[in-house]
């Protein structure tokens, strides 16, 4: 209260001397400019000039004023615009959600360049369109996928790579496989899709030397690995032109052990005609760990020396006596010596321990052969597989017939 007093009584003492000031003396001013000239006071000169530059703030600041409300309007308008787009992106991922991939896809798309971060849109929209089976239209999501962030080549390569693979386009996949591994060699899940895109291909020999750096970066545990390096050394043998005896000296000595391996070696031998190579490897591994496998690899095989088969595998029944794999391969190899009451016998013998379909079957077409129709006959229809209980012709009535 005091101080609005104290400037009230400045401002009149301030008026009262300028007004004393304009009584005693008003001042003259001259402004000439060519042909014309301005006579003023020099108090009026004074608050004319006041006045000016009042105006020209006022201007200054409404036109500053307007400029900051423009930002915030364009600023309203852009956080309006994102809002929106945040809001299709949300409705595009529940819609693929639930398996609306046209719509999802259209909304996703459509969000995409008025998002912060459009890289997801336009990933779940390249899914959207391979579901809808628009593999070109996938393509070119993708190609705006890494356009749009440039800097996650190994996601969108990732993901087109899945996406491939769910196509089954193989060998597009493993271009774009091939092509990560160089920017990231160690990456554990394209290596995985990797071996995939091997195996699905047949490329076993590829899928067996990158199964290494596969074990040393831990893709897949010790079983994985382990069944992968044997299945695909297997098919090696299975698919090959080359020389099998070539392909097991790659074999890894451990794996030499394994009776799936011997066994595919062996089976490669017999396709090419040559068993002779594979029968002492057959043997040894045999004796290095016993095989029921590889036991019955052994009694299919027919060396140079079949004698010398029945002899190598009657040694190993006098520790083995009732082992029904074994007596099975040396009803076999009596065959192959054409020593019949002897693979008879046997052959019965192995099939009081195991009645197996093929035992069934060897004894059958040996009793044919050997005039016991009847018996033959029985042992042949045990070995098929269980049929229905259903009523067959007596022979009486097939005679009848026949007549």
């Amino acid at each position: 209260m005091k101080s609005g007093l104290l400037l009230l009584g400045i401002a009149l003492l301030l008026g009262g001397l300028v007004g004393t000031l304009v009584v005693l003396d008003p001042g003259y001013v001259l402004i000439s400019y060519a042909d014309v000239a301005v006579e003023t006071s020099l108090w009026f000169a004074l608050v004319a000039l006041l006045g000016i530059y009042c105006v020209v703030r006022l201007l200054s600041f409404v036109f500053f004023r307007a400029a900051r409300s423009g930002g915030k309007v364009g600023s309203w308008l852009r956080g309006r615009k994102g809002r929106s787009a945040r809001v299709q992106t949300q409705q595009g991922l529940l819609l693929m959600m639930q398996g609306e991939w046209a719509q999802a896809r259209k909304l996703l798309s459509s969000a995409a360049s008025r998002v912060e971060a459009p890289l997801l849109n336009y990933l779940s929209a390249a899914r959207a369109a391979q579901e809808l089976g628009d593999l070109d239209g996938r393509d070119q999501l993708l190609r705006e996928a890494a356009a749009a962030a440039p800097d996650a080549k190994l996601t969108i390569g990732l993901t087109q790579a899945e996406l491939q693979q769910s196509a089954s386009q193989w060998e597009q996949c493993l271009a774009t496989l091939l092509r990560l591994r160089k920017e990231a060699p160690r990456h554990q899940l394209a290596l995985r899709m990797l071996a995939q895109c091997y195996q699905s291909l047949g490329d076993w020999q590829a899928l067996i030397e990158m199964l290494p750096e596969a074990k040393k970066q831990k893709v897949f545990t010790e079983a994985e690995y382990q069944q992968l390096l044997i299945e695909s050394w297997i098919h090696r043998f299975d698919n090959t032109s080359n020389s099998p005896e070539q392909i097991w000296e790659a074999v890894p000595k451990d794996l030499k052990r394994d009776a799936r391996v011997v066994s595919a070696y062996c089976a490669a031998e017999k396709n090419h005609g040559d068993v002779g190579r594979a029968l002492p490897i057959l043997r040894a591994a045999i004796r290095q760990e016993w095989s029921g496998e590889l036991v019955q690899v052994f009694g299919e095989l027919r060396g140079e020396d079949p004698k010398e088969q029945l002899v190598v595998a009657e040694s190993w029944l006098k520790e083995r006596p009732n082992d029904a794999d074994l007596l099975l391969a040396l009803g076999r190899i009596s065959m192959m010596n054409e020593e019949w009451a002897k693979a008879r016998e046997y052959l019965e013998a192995s099939l009081r321990l195991a009645r197996s379909p093929q035992v069934y079957a060897e004894l059958g077409r040996l009793c044919s052969a050997m005039g016991d129709m009847d018996r033959g006959n029985e042992y042949l229809l045990m070995s098929q597989p269980a049929l229905p209980d259903l009523p067959l012709p007596s022979r009486d009535a097939v005679s009848g017939s026949a007549s």
